[in-house]
């Protein structure tokens, strides 16, 4: 019998020292850690692993501000994301990260900096100065979703809802099926209600699901200036299906 396809990926750490870390940064400084957190992540101890996790997110996602680290970091988080060799209980905070990773409102500049998310009153984005992490990050968290669905396509797990309603602009078209699915799971309910909003960000149209235009998303998040409809929808989607996942104490 033919393996899952999550089973038969390589090592999905293979080619992380070809990066010279030491010369990258993220929001803590010297990103030189990096890869001992990365490995941490398979480590046998639980306990060994989420705090590794831990560390991981302090430094990609500080404040909710990617860094270039973060951008170099996201091709090794999705092959661990698409990984059955990953204990579920740390793979599938790192398909949450990668979608807070691909949801952050700020990046750090080359001198230290954040620069924020901003929008004109067509909600049509503003430029950020380069090099812009923020975009950069959330295009490799889109180029590699792909990978995580198509390697846990059985799977009705929160973590996929949150990477459905971070980046719904390139994803396989069996993925609305599998949200459609998570929608009618007993007991669910907040989980069915991220579900829903991710179908309707796959259809291109969140209004269908009722989202407007908060002016709070939670305690001490206000919605910016010309937010787009389908930002404040995506992030009302991760958030519903992170708390279904962990409750208020979160993922990491």
């Amino acid at each position: 019998m033919e393996l899952p396809r999550a089973w038969q990926r390589p090592d999905p750490l293979r080619g992380l020292d070809r990066i010279s870390w030491v010369e990258v940064y993220d929001g803590r400084g010297g990103a030189g850690r990096v890869p001992r957190l990365l490995r941490s992540l398979m480590d046998s101890s639980a306990d060994v692993r989420l705090d590794a996790l831990s560390s991981l997110a302090d430094r990609l996602l500080t404040d909710d501000t990617v860094s270039e680290a973060s951008f170099c970091a996201v091709p090794y988080l999705v092959e661990l994301g698409a990984s059955y060799k990953v204990a579920a209980d740390v793979r599938d905070r790192v398909i949450f990260l990668l979608a807070a990773m691909a949801l952050a409102g700020k990046g750090f500049t080359e001198d230290g900096r954040r620069t924020h998310r901003r929008w004109n009153a067509l909600g049509r984005e503003l430029p950020r100065t380069a090099p812009d992490w923020l975009t950069q990050t959330r295009h490799a968290v889109a180029q590699g979703a792909p990978k995580i669905f198509e390697a846990l396509a059985s799977e009705r797990v929160a973590c996929l809802v949150a990477l459905a309603c971070a980046v719904p602009e390139k994803l396989p078209s069996f993925v609305s099926g599998l949200m459609n699915d998570m929608i009618e799971l007993p007991g669910e309910e907040m989980l069915a209600d991220a579900a829903e909003i991710a179908v309707g960000l796959l259809k291109r149209s969140p209004e269908s699901v009722g989202v407007g235009r908060p002016k709070v998303l939670g305690e001490g998040l206000v919605r910016p200036a010309h937010q787009p409809r389908e930002v404040a929808a995506a992030l009302m989607g991760y958030r519903s299906a992170l708390i279904s996942a962990y409750g208020d104490e979160g993922a990491w």
